[in-house]
């Protein structure tokens, strides 16, 4: 099947919404673990930096053919592969920072962030 830029601008959405769903579920549940996590996660460089590079690869891909602007649905699919981008960036060249942020600063919110996940990934699952 051949998809155009609408039909793979929908996959990526839906694709973004579970796994928001799934991550918020996580938060909510599991949250305590995610300093745990992170620490063992940037304990290894080497890791770090490939999840950068495929996080890049990937959301280049992307914008590479659907960049889309235009104030619908997309643009939000747009932004959260933007923001995927500079995650990826950020793994590859600013890990610490990245720890610090990730572990530290938002300790105490990762509940907020999980309904708030869930919310945003139900709303891009369930497009038409």
């Amino acid at each position: 099947m051949i998809f155009n830029g609408m039909n793979t601008t929908l996959l990526v959405a839906q694709i973004l919404g579970v796994y928001l769903v799934v991550s918020g579920l996580f938060l909510l549940f599991k949250g305590k673990t995610i300093p745990h996590l992170l620490r063992d996660f940037f304990g290894h460089p080497a890791i770090v930096y490939l999840t950068g590079v495929i996080l890049v690869f990937l959301s280049s891909v992307y914008l590479i053919g659907y960049n889309i602007w235009d104030s619908t649905w997309q643009t939000l699919v747009t932004i959260f592969v933007w923001i995927v981008l500079f995650k990826g960036l950020s793994y590859i060249f600013w890990p610490e920072i990245l720890e610090k942020m990730s572990i530290y600063k938002y300790k105490n919110m990762f509940s907020v962030y999980g309904v708030i996940a869930i919310a945003i990934g139900l709303y891009l699952f369930f497009l038409n």
